[in-house]
């Protein structure tokens, strides 16, 4: 996972830092910790869909984190943002901009290994995971993280992690791949390139010649599913009651199972 500390406090910066090495020994988590001394800097380099998590300072120079957070929350409101500040007095703000915890400076490591956890349960990403040796070591790393498909666009090989995939769907001859940044088109039919993903517990034909990414889905109507992109794709009226039965399953198997074996 990919995390960010944006703070204007060096001694603040460093003890955070160095929590979150700690979490990650403890609990067997891979993450990436950037640091930023200011939101300015910060929101300069930003990308949607490179973070999964934020620490943000309210009191910043320049840039308040709470500036910092409507910008993250409008470009990428997958991302989560948990606040440290030394000051209550911005909670109810904090968490109208959707924040997931609000730490009060100074805060123990108890405190902020609940965050964590909470975030854990939030985000749904700690869910299908594979522990790697190293040395005496074990360290947590997601599926989603290391396992992709291959297809060809054009004739250039192209890589594709799983969890960037949000939809797939047949046009013209070619599958079109819907990730966050753009749709990659390959020419092959459908029956060939389904068996890459039906072994995946988090894909789900819906309609014909067309999979979704479970983990993609932010709600159900009765005709068709929301995804995270915005778009909505329809369910299949004959399996229409299979496919919200398997979307059902999907949730409890690996949401609130998987929440329940974390806690």
């Amino acid at each position: 996972m990919n995390v960010a500390i944006v703070d204007d406090s060096l001694i603040d910066r460093q003890h955070l830092y160095h929590s979150l090495e700690r979490y990650c020994r403890e609990h067997k988590v891979h993450m990436k910790i950037e640091q930023f001394d200011n939101g300015t800097n910060f929101l300069n380099t930003f990308n949607a869909n490179v973070y999964n998590l934020i620490f943000l300072d309210i009191f910043l120079n320049e840039i308040d984190g709470l500036q910092v957070a409507k910008f993250i929350f409008d470009q990428d409101p997958q991302c989560l943002i948990i606040f440290t500040t030394s000051s209550k007095e911005h909670a109810v703000t904090a968490f109208r901009l959707h924040a997931l915890d609000y730490l009060l400076k100074p805060f123990s490591y108890e405190y902020l290994e609940e965050a964590m956890q909470r975030y854990e349960r939030a985000s749904k990403r700690f869910e299908h995971y594979i522990e790697l040796k190293e040395g005496r070591h074990y360290t947590r790393v997601l599926l989603s993280d290391i396992i992709y498909i291959e297809v060809k666009e054009s004739r250039t090989l192209v890589k594709i992690p799983l969890n960037e995939i949000i939809y797939t769907d047949y046009y013209n001859h070619y599958i079109q791949i819907h990730t966050p940044d753009r749709i990659v088109r390959s020419y092959m039919s459908f029956k060939d390139f389904s068996p890459m993903l039906e072994s995946y517990p988090q894909f789900l034909c819906c309609y014909r010649n067309c999979m979704v990414n479970l983990d993609h889905i932010a709600s159900m109507d009765v005709n068709d599913f929301l995804l995270t992109n915005g778009e909505r794709i329809p369910i299949l009226r004959a399996r229409r009651k299979e496919i919200r039965q398997a979307y059902a399953n999907y949730i409890f198997t690996y949401v609130i199972e998987g929440d329940k074996h974390e806690s």
